[in-house]
């Protein structure tokens, strides 16, 4: 229970979280017992120090002015996911609704780099603006959350964060009212910054 809980909060499998597990025990930063059905972690003082000292790193890397983060980025090809969710109406309509544009059908991937992987981290529900799943007679479709954004200076975009998908969480897909990589002249491994607002807007 513990290790599903750690590979969704992490975005890795359980065989990865059980490895690192591993690791941290060896290294002496963990205890782990076995009582019942259920597996117990607990922080050693080592661990305690040490998690101390990356909260402090992370606080650091996370500062943000004016509620606006930075991350850093390269463009990758995608899946194909964002061109089939940006054709979906109720997708579109959400989207023109709390953004003031209609998707271009299809996304922009960027792959956070250096520092930029750990400032992701702030992009979470809470800073965001949500868009609510919904069903049809044939399937669910799952949630996702808004975070306006520029890229490359270019204004009239967005980060959207399924709540399910295949990318790993490095990967960003933004979307826009027009073909970004035809628009700023991008192909895959092209540096990208994003100016990313962080903003509570409730539920829509």
């Amino acid at each position: 229970m513990v290790q599903s809980k750690i590979s969704e909060a992490l975005g890795v499998s359980q065989q990865t979280v059980s490895r690192l597990l591993n690791e941290l025990e060896a290294e002496g930063y963990i205890v782990r017992t076995v009582k019942g059905k259920g597996e117990f972690v607990e922080l050693t003082e080592n661990g305690l120090k040490l998690a101390e000292e990356l909260y402090g790193i992370l606080s650091a890397l996370m500062r943000v002015e004016d509620n606006v983060l930075l991350l850093e980025g390269k463009v990758v090809s995608g899946l194909g996911e964002g061109r089939f969710y940006m054709n979906v109406q109720y997708y579109k309509n959400k989207i023109k609704k709390l953004l003031g544009f209609l998707p271009y059908p299809g996304t922009l991937n960027v792959q956070v780099i250096g520092e930029s992987a750990l400032k992701r981290m702030a992009l979470t529900k809470e800073r965001g603006i949500r868009i609510e799943g919904f069903k049809t007679e044939d399937r669910f479709y799952g949630g996702a959350t808004l975070f306006r954004a520029k890229v490359n200076g270019y204004e009239q975009a967005a980060i959207i964060i399924p709540d399910r998908t295949s990318h790993p969480r490095e990967v960003l897909e933004v979307i826009a009212p027009i073909y970004l990589r035809g628009k700023l002249g991008l192909s895959d491994g092209d540096r990208v910054l994003l100016e990313v607002k962080l903003e509570v807007e409730g539920r829509r």
